[in-house]
């Protein structure tokens, strides 16, 4: 066993390498030993998810059209949503989930796309997405998924470059949940192209795009009048006016995307 895997093991089991008898801990009045405390290698890597979230703030981090927030309930649960400004799905915003596993990053999260809001039958046409579950296949990119080598902003990225012809010209099948989308890409680029514009229709009409009743969600997304919407990309976007004339817009926020009712767009586009 070389040095680098004799820690990955030790860091999983929270054992010494260096001892014969990993089960020698204190024991009791009783004489039975004690288990030993795990605590320190949750935290550590407790504290490695908080500075890969905090880092997302690189704008070489995380890509641009995509947002994360963790779980108000669960660290280890992020929700996504995703604005597609080009291509087949151009306008859709299309809300996930990653579910990070507690021994990441030896393990990749999991994603989720939120598709069962979307009223009908095949839910998200994708071929990297489940249509019975909505979840997104990681197989192809990281098929040797490698700690410390991939991270949380690999998959982000590959999950907007998966709605771009790059990605979709070059999928395998074995790789692709959804059998149709993909035979339907590379037999009837037309149909398919009808179908990914209605999911993204289907994403931004307002008892999908409003629909809030997950609450464990902090992205949520509301209603402004058009005035606050106006005083809001002035503040995000201050080029048209001085800086003197700058002033934050005179109501709180609450972590929630809000649109205006006649368009729907990225927030910093």
């Amino acid at each position: 066993m070389n040095i680098e895997s004799k820690t990955s093991f030790a860091r999983s089991t929270g054992s010494n390498p260096n001892r014969d008898d990993d089960n020698s801990g204190e024991r009791s009045v009783s004489g039975n030993n004690k288990p030993k405390p795990q605590f320190k290698d949750e935290c550590f890597r407790k504290m490695d998810l908080m500075i890969e979230f905090t880092n997302l703030r690189n704008p070489n981090h995380c890509p641009s059209g995509v947002y994360v927030m963790p779980s108000a309930d669960n660290f280890h649960t992020w929700f996504g949503v995703l604005f597609v400004h080009k291509g087949y799905y151009k306008n859709g915003v299309f809300k996930f989930k990653l579910d990070i596993p507690s021994d990441y990053p030896e393990r990749p999260p999991a994603v989720k796309f939120i598709f069962n809001l979307i009223n009908n039958n095949d839910g998200l046409f994708h071929p990297l997405v489940d249509p019975n579950t909505g979840s997104f296949s990681l197989s192809q990119q990281f098929k040797d998924w490698t700690p410390h080598k991939y991270y949380i902003f690999h998959v982000l990225h590959y999950i907007k470059k998966s709605f771009k012809k790059g990605v979709l010209d070059n999928l395998l099948e074995k790789h692709c949940p959804n059998k149709k989308a993909f035979t339907t890409y590379h037999n009837e680029i037309r149909t398919f192209g009808v179908l990914a514009k209605q999911c993204a229709d289907l994403s931004i009409t307002n008892t999908v795009l409003y629909d809030n009743n997950i609450e464990a969600n902090p992205i949520q997304f509301s209603i402004l009048p058009e005035e606050k919407l106006d005083e809001l990309k002035t503040f995000i976007n201050p080029s048209s006016s001085s800086s003197s004339e700058r002033e934050r817009p005179n109501y709180s926020s609450h972590r929630t995307y809000s649109t205006s009712t006649s368009s729907i767009s990225d927030p910093l586009s």
